[in-house]
């Protein structure tokens, strides 16, 4: 009776002209759904699910994301049964996981679900610590078990990175460590010799950007550093601190590097030392707030205790509080420059570092 009652409230929905038109799959490739489907599958399928504990809004969004799993409702129950096994039989924890990767229901249950999740019990330890990185991370279970993430996930078990920041790699960037074994094990071979501890987060994001970006574009950046002063060791040293140093574009680089070095007469060696001051947006946060000071060091109307990196640090309201709106009266072109209205050939401002 509940099923009738969906399918009367389903009607408006798209997957009813299955009867005399095709529906498109999320591989973007026509299904004509009317050949190979039927009112009983629907209404199985609403069945299946409504016993699961899912709602109508969850059956609507599995029929707009995956309308194919209409033909295979058959399929559908032993991958929500095993879902139910890795939730500790938690209906309300498996719905969660199907709303969220939905495509997972067109996922081979032998090939694929029961792979992965057996590699999450071989990584974390435990069926229950497996289980929490999938709650934590659904998507996970959509991943591809290769033979390169098998060989990868031992490699970093060899090399003595710790559980924990294994399923990490594995949770949050499977993608990236399903890459080429001999890709992946010079990537972290590279990084090791860097001296990075195999514990910490850096560690994770080093490797992570070195997959990411080849050889040349390492070295292709490299270079727009050392053109402004910055020798090998430092370069290492800030992406020991910021890998993301090397991960943003070469246009990027060059601009913000342009700034601190030409317009604020900074050294190699002092970015070297916070390079974190390179992640922050040179037009959205860098300049206003440089010549926010500037405007205020102009007019002798502040002597600034703040370092430089809290101050680009800060959100906007604490910013404009601080520097801005408590000026405004004094220095009332303090606003244009924060606007960026007024800017400056010139910055003579001090901060502590």
């Amino acid at each position: 009776m509940v099923a009738l009652r969906w399918l009367t409230k389903l009607r408006t929905h798209p997957i009813f002209n299955i009867y005399t038109s095709t529906y498109t799959t999320i591989s973007n490739k026509p299904l004509d759904l009317s050949k190979k489907t039927s009112p009983s599958n629907l209404n199985s399928f609403i069945n299946l699910l409504q016993a699961y504990g899912f709602s109508q809004t969850h059956v609507n969004k599995i029929l707009d994301k995956q309308p194919a799993c209409l033909l295979g409702p058959k399929t559908l129950k032993p991958k929500l049964e095993y879902l139910l096994s890795i939730c500790n039989q938690s209906q309300s924890d498996v719905v969660k996981i199907v709303n969220k990767t939905p495509h997972l229901l067109r996922r081979s249950l032998k090939n694929h679900l029961v792979p992965i999740f057996d590699m999450l019990k071989s990584v974390t330890g435990s069926h229950h610590r497996a289980a929490a990185a999938v709650m934590s991370n659904p998507f996970v279970l959509t991943y591809s078990v290769s033979n390169e993430l098998l060989q990868n996930v031992e490699l970093l078990q060899k090399v003595g990175v710790p559980e924990d920041q294994i399923l990490k790699f594995v949770t949050g960037y499977g993608q990236v460590t399903g890459k080429q074994h001999d890709k992946f094990s010079e990537v972290v071979r590279k990084v090791m010799d860097m001296g990075f501890d195999l514990s910490s987060y850096g560690f994770r994001r080093a490797v992570i950007c070195l997959c990411i970006i080849s050889d040349e574009t390492w070295e292709a950046k490299c270079k727009i550093y050392r053109s402004f002063g910055f020798s090998d060791n430092e370069i290492v040293s800030m992406f020991k601190k910021l890998p993301a140093v090397v991960a943003y574009s070469e246009k990027r680089i060059r601009q913000v590097l342009e700034f601190y070095v030409k317009k604020l007469g900074w050294t190699p060696s002092r970015l070297e030392v916070m390079p974190y001051v390179i992640a922050f947006s040179l037009e959205k946060r860098i300049i206003p707030r440089c010549s926010v000071l500037q405007a205020l060091e102009s007019r002798k109307s502040i002597s600034s205790s703040s370092g430089f990196y809290q101050i680009l640090a800060m959100t906007d309201i604490a910013f404009l509080e601080k520097y801005v709106t408590l000026y405004m009266d004094e220095v009332p072109e303090v606003m244009d420059a924060y606007t960026g209205k007024l800017r400056f050939d010139e910055y003579t401002f001090r901060c502590k570092d």
